[in-house]
């Protein structure tokens, strides 16, 4: 088998018998003086394919490393997103992520591009609770610290930003990762590009769906996060994973430690990362998850609006998940259930029940 994407979506990677052939631009990527001693197809989801890659380096050591493969300019930026974002966690900490080793497009066809990375055997269950919240408040913690000289690289502005200097991508889906001042006016921009995106996918949202929009960015938005800006307070930008659910964590075998993957970094507030962490959700992760994590990392001020900020966040996966599914309409029904327990007063009431803010 010369070509990936032979391999059909979402295969068991032990299912694929043949080997592949290593285009020039990946073998170019691999140390010097290394010889390839195995190729082999490693799975497939629906929008990219992969393959393990053997390599003996010039020392005699074995190595591995995974590659992911996408096909035309969106996969072009999906590689070079997906990248840029394990090169931007393993800056923070170091064993939290696959390390990246290149990206590109290959010599033998232009329409098809790569992301190569170390590869690590892992289990196939949610990781250990406490091993996971800790490492990954720790993520958090840490690139807030880092934030200025990380994003001086990309970025100069003399304050702290909410963004990322690349696009990057939720599954297929490019996020609007435009640098902006307030955590705010990021979740709001990031919201907006997914509900175009969701209606391109399913058709014209319902009028149900239609009421729920004006007031959810004219009350529920300014009401649950402005807060956290105004008063005194403010939002320390961290790194965020992007895509945080059970399906992209998991446990490397070698050294027992919690891993993470595909992510779609960009920097915003730490809490976003926590949102498949609770109650009524198809997500592995629950409430426990949370109050593990928070013991590392207490949530924002005010405090008393982590459970509505949570339930805000989530609405951005649903819309996500609807624009990568067309024709399912389960999704939309999830948001706009979501949406309907998320109105309060308007950041306005709130200023009257908390004077002086």
């Amino acid at each position: 088998m010369s070509n990936l994407f032979e391999i059909a979506p979402d295969i068991k990677p032990e299912s694929i018998a043949s080997e592949i052939e290593v285009d020039e631009a990946v073998l170019q990527q691999l140390p010097q003086g290394c010889k390839v001693v195995g190729t082999k197809g490693h799975g497939a989801s629906l929008w990219t394919r992969f393959a393990r890659i053997d390599v003996q380096l010039a020392d005699g050591t074995a190595k591995s490393y995974f590659l992911t493969v996408a096909t035309g300019p969106n996969g072009l930026s999906m590689m070079r997103g997906e990248h840029e974002s394990s090169r931007a966690i393993n800056m923070v900490i170091s064993d939290f992520a696959p390390g990246p080793v290149g990206w590109g497009t290959f010599t033998s066809d232009p329409d098809l591009h790569f992301f190569l990375q170390d590869f690590h055997e892992m289990d196939q269950e949610v990781p250990d609770m406490e091993r996971f919240t800790l490492k990954l408040s720790a993520m958090h913690l840490k690139s807030a610290e880092l934030h200025m000289d990380m994003k001086a690289e990309h970025e100069q502005s003399p304050t702290p930003r909410f963004g990322f200097h690349v696009t990057t991508h939720n599954g297929s889906l490019a996020q609007d990762n435009r640098w902006t001042d307030t955590w705010e006016a990021f979740f709001v921009q990031g919201l907006r590009r997914m509900l175009e995106l969701e209606e391109e996918a399913q058709g014209e949202q319902p009028k149900e769906m239609k009421d729920l929009i004006g007031p959810l960015f004219q009350k529920v938005i300014p009401r649950l996060l402005r807060p956290m800006e105004t008063g005194g307070r403010h939002i320390k930008p961290c790194l965020i994973h992007g895509d945080m659910w059970q399906g992209n964590t998991s446990t490397d075998v070698v050294t027992n430690e919690p891993i993470v993957f595909d992510a779609c970094c960009f920097w915003g507030h730490n809490e976003y990362d926590l949102r498949t962490m609770r109650a009524r959700t198809r997500y592995k992760f629950g409430r426990a998850w949370q109050s593990a994590y928070l013991r590392h990392y207490p949530a924002a001020s005010p405090a008393e609006d982590f459970d509505s900020r949570n339930a805000l966040y989530i609405l951005r996966s649903e819309l996500h998940d609807s624009a990568l599914f067309p024709g399912d309409p389960k999704f939309r029904k999830l948001f706009i259930d979501e949406a309907k327990r998320l109105f309060p007063d308007g950041y306005e009431g709130w200023l009257k029940t908390n004077p002086g803010h």
